[in-house]
């Protein structure tokens, strides 16, 4: 089964967030300060974009939580942070079955 890889820009997040139709938020970390967002919205899952169409890349964790809390209407939106290590693929060892996402919330950190 192939997977269609979605998009959403920040403007519509930020629509969605307000509206209440968000599933949830996971934050990954690529590799080093490499961080995309991928929203789940009715069982899809769209990758982050700038206006201008770029994949949206936080420099950190704190930053990608700093957004999402400016933009507002996460409280109920579970968030996920989700570290992908790429030395194991690269050895040719197999994926991750496992569920490695670790739940964080946007309250109360540092700006």
């Amino acid at each position: 089964m192939e997977v269609m890889e979605r998009q959403m820009k920040l403007n519509e997040l930020t629509e969605r967030a307000h509206a209440g139709q968000l599933d949830e938020i996971v934050i990954e970390s690529m590799e080093g300060d490499i961080f995309t967002l991928h929203i789940t919205t009715q069982g899809e899952v769209d990758t982050l974009l700038n206006e201008d169409g770029t994949i949206l890349t936080p420099q950190s964790l704190n930053a990608a939580k700093t957004m999402l809390r400016d933009i507002g209407g996460m409280q109920d939106v579970p968030i996920y942070f989700k570290h992908s290590v790429t030395h194991d693929e690269m050895m040719g060892s197999e994926a991750e079955t496992a569920d490695d996402r670790m739940p964080i919330t946007l309250e109360g950190q540092p700006q």
